[in-house]
């Protein structure tokens, strides 16, 4: 019985030590990864201030050409003063004195920003993954319900078009009608005619118009998956053999038509008698504009936004009577960094061809002569690139909408002169919205590609103060599931061809590439990755 008894003590004795190392090692590891979790939390936000400052001193370049290229900026550095053709004063052919040499990544938006480029931000065993996309490079949805009913219509006739031509060609394609119907859900949706209890409509600043009430602007792209027809293989980015097939995130916002908010007229009258607000209340954040519309005029409000009315408005508020100025560049398309689909939406291709659209995408992508950027005479001989800094070989980019005729002969010799206007009216080469994509990782296993990874992103307006600018944070720090990559504007169908650009990058840079959850390369099975430094160490 004695025996017996020890025996059963020491079973139970052994099962309470096992539970409480199991329980122990089980709480030791959820507080490792609690707190891996909270420090690639941190390391994001201290990443996304890196980002804003990159953003603000792209704004100061910006001031700086400016004010040496004369006073053709209208008094204010950036974009306040830009031209009708999107152009930031100092832009090339300004009169006046002679000026110095130009910075495209200060005059435009685009390929030469230092902002561009997915880049890693290593922190001893986390690295976070930056990826800043312009939201300026999107067509705007909110343009679908744009109180001008022919420009609604025109919106809807393009926003088919782009969702036909989106993912043309592939298994993955949206047929036409799918298109229309999918545009017919999203104005009912936006004009609440689908609204019910458990979806209700979401009280706007818009409301207090009276030819506004019933529309219901949408805050976020994210609500067209509640849309019928609407999935998310449709709405986030696919990769399939090695491509990247872009999704409606990939060439849809909502952000890009921001008006100033003029505030409680009477508040705004009561601040103004005590000299608390002087400038009419104006509300940094900015507020969606109902219009959703354009400004084909081009004019400019002192604030640095655009009128829709063509006119001038005060900086401090709005005329009676008149909608308050839009903010920035609206909704125009940033021709630098729009995709493929969005330029070709604008027109129909018997009014612009592709020959013009597919010439415009090719001339963006034309490395930068040494000549045009005396920055590349100072690279060594051998420098082969690094995707870490971005200082790697520059492609060019539009300094001013009216370069587009210069340089591309196919939309030169478009025979008519209204045509051509209209197309560039819809364009800029200035961005002032951006959603910052962050990816931060935790690598536990290089060799078997084991990893944590946390995605979020925040949107982001740029105001140009007339001083060092400001950025205005318009969602922050959303957690994101969803795959987003950055496309590539030229075809890659064989693995040679991505191959060759590949092996243009040092050792590091590869590793590097090959790691960041923004670029294909990421996703490419290990085969394909050993054939890519295969054919990297044969090119040395």
């Amino acid at each position: 019985m004695a025996l017996l008894m020890v025996l059963i003590l020491s079973i139970l004795l052994y099962a309470m030590v096992t539970e409480l190392v199991t329980t122990s090692q089980t709480a030791h590891l959820v507080g490792e990864n609690e707190l891996l979790v909270a420090r690639m939390r941190n390391h994001a936000d201290y990443v996304l201030i890196e980002v804003e400052d990159l953003l603000l001193q792209d704004l100061q370049a910006a001031a700086a050409q400016a004010e040496g290229g004369g006073e053709g900026a209208g008094g204010l550095p950036g974009g306040a003063g830009a031209a009708p053709g999107g152009a930031p004063g100092g832009a090339p052919g300004a009169a006046g004195a002679e000026e110095e040499e130009e910075d495209p990544a200060a005059l435009a938006d685009g390929s030469q920003d230092a902002w561009y480029e997915p880049t890693g931000y290593p922190d001893d065993d986390i690295t976070s993954y930056v990826w800043c996309e312009p939201e300026n490079a999107k067509f705007n949805v909110l343009a679908l319900v744009s109180p001008d009913k022919e420009f609604a219509d025109l919106s809807r006739e393009r926003f088919v078009r782009l969702l036909d031509d989106l993912r043309d060609g592939t298994d993955y394609d949206i047929p036409r009608g799918d298109a229309d119907r999918i545009a017919q859900a999203l104005t009912d949706w936006m004009q609440s005619r689908t609204r019910s209890e458990n979806l209700p409509r979401m009280p706007l600043k818009s409301d207090e118009e009276e030819d506004r009430r019933e529309v219901s602007l949408m805050l976020q792209l994210d609500e067209m998956l509640l849309l019928p027809g609407v999935t998310e293989e449709m709405f986030f980015d696919k990769v399939l053999d090695s491509k990247v097939m872009p999704g409606l995130e990939a060439v849809l916002t909502v952000h890009t038509a921001l008006v100033f908010d003029p505030g409680d007229p009477e508040q705004n009258a009561r601040n103004a008698a005590s000299g608390n607000n002087p400038a009419g209340g104006q509300n940094p954040a900015g507020g969606q504009n109902p219009a959703g519309g354009q400004n084909p005029a081009g004019g400019q409000n002192p604030a640095g936004g655009q009128n829709p009315g063509g006119g001038q408005a005060p900086a401090g508020g709005t005329a009676e009577g008149e909608r308050p100025p839009l903010q920035g560049e609206g909704i125009r398309i940033n021709v630098n960094v729009a995709p493929r689909a969005v330029l070709r939406c604008l027109f129909d291709p018997g009014e612009i061809s592709d020959a013009v659209i597919d010439a415009i995408i090719r001339w963006r992508n034309e490395p930068v002569e040494e000549e045009e950027n005396g920055s590349a005479s100072n690279l060594p001989e051998d420098y082969l690139g690094d995707v870490r800094s971005g200082s790697g070989p520059k492609r060019k980019v539009f300094t001013s909408i009216e370069q587009i005729e210069e340089e591309i002969e196919e939309f030169r010799n478009l025979a008519d002169p209204a045509l051509k206007q209209s197309f560039l009216d819809l364009l800029t080469v200035k961005s002032d919205v951006f959603t910052v994509h962050i990816a931060s990782m935790h690598k536990r296993n290089e060799e078997t590609r084991t990893y944590v990874l946390q995605r979020e992103r925040t949107v982001l307006i740029r105001l140009d103060d007339g001083e060092t600018g400001k950025i205005h944070p318009l969602i922050l720090h959303e957690p994101r599931s969803g795959l987003r990559l950055q496309g590539t504007d030229l075809d890659e169908d064989d693995l040679l061809s991505m191959s060759s650009r590949f092996a243009e990058m040092d050792t590091f840079s590869q590793e590097e590439r090959a790691w960041n959850p923004f670029y294909v390369d990421f996703f490419r099975p290990a085969h394909e990755r050993e054939q890519l430094f295969t054919y990297r160490n044969f090119r040395r």
